[in-house]
């Protein structure tokens, strides 16, 4: 019986902020994947410090799905807000998930290339935690994403509807589809992409994004107790 919720990271500053909130944790690495175990919420858990970017992001979910009898993958963390009135420490859901830098040129493109994550009715849990929230489609890119960017213009103008931009949770989706795994993703925004030097932005409030979405992810397993 799968009863492993696996919890993935890509910063050490999105990591550390829910190791804290764990219990009876060890460290461990394997096949080059920092991982600890322990228990969240009363669940039992892995929570895994991928690094930054698709690859890394796949390469660690492939790894630990492979190890571990996993019941559901989380993908927490910061992302940069799309929605110019949204603002630093928003928590952001996705119903939705796509990459915005694949591009096939004027071929058409295979839905399988698209991700939907299982999305779980948890407004008990929001409103509990008193936070602005967003819930919708995240779009995934290996860039950094700045209000100046070729990026930004190519996202404004193929994914207009998007909430949030990122660059691991597409990728999580994809091997936890492939895996016939739930996979949900729980994140804050560090940055909004319209602000000017959201880069500098993003420096100041990882700490705060991640504190944010870690409470989201605590709160989230805590529901999840019979």
């Amino acid at each position: 019986m799968r009863d492993i919720y696996l919890i993935i990271g890509a910063l050490n500053e999105e990591v550390d902020a829910l190791l804290k909130r764990m219990e009876n944790i060890e460290s461990l690495e394997s096949q080059g994947v920092s991982y600890y175990t322990g228990k969240l919420s009363g669940q039992n858990c892995v929570l895994a410090l991928s690094g930054v970017g698709k690859v890394n992001a796949a390469y660690t979910t492939t790894v630990l799905t492979g190890m571990f009898d996993v019941c559901e993958i989380i993908n927490i963390g910061s992302a940069g807000g799309l929605d110019v009135n949204q603002n630093v420490g928003d928590l952001v859901i996705a119903d939705e998930l796509k990459y915005h830098d694949l591009d096939f040129g004027n071929a058409p493109v295979d839905e399988r290339y698209f991700f939907y994550p299982k999305t779980h009715d948890f407004e008990k849990v929001l409103i509990q935690l008193d936070l602005p929230y967003h819930k919708g489609l995240i779009v995934s890119g290996d860039q950094f994403v700045m209000k100046d960017s070729d990026a930004f213009k190519n996202i404004q103008l193929k994914f207009p509807s998007a909430i949030a931009v990122e660059m691991e949770a597409t990728a999580v989706a994809a091997v936890a589809k492939k895996r016939g795994i739930p996979c949900i993703v729980l994140r804050a925004l560090s940055d909004v992409t319209h602000h000017d030097d959201n880069d500098l932005v993003f420096e100041d409030y990882l700490v705060l994004a991640s504190e944010n979405s870690a409470k989201l992810c605590s709160a989230y397993m805590e529901s999840r107790t019979p």
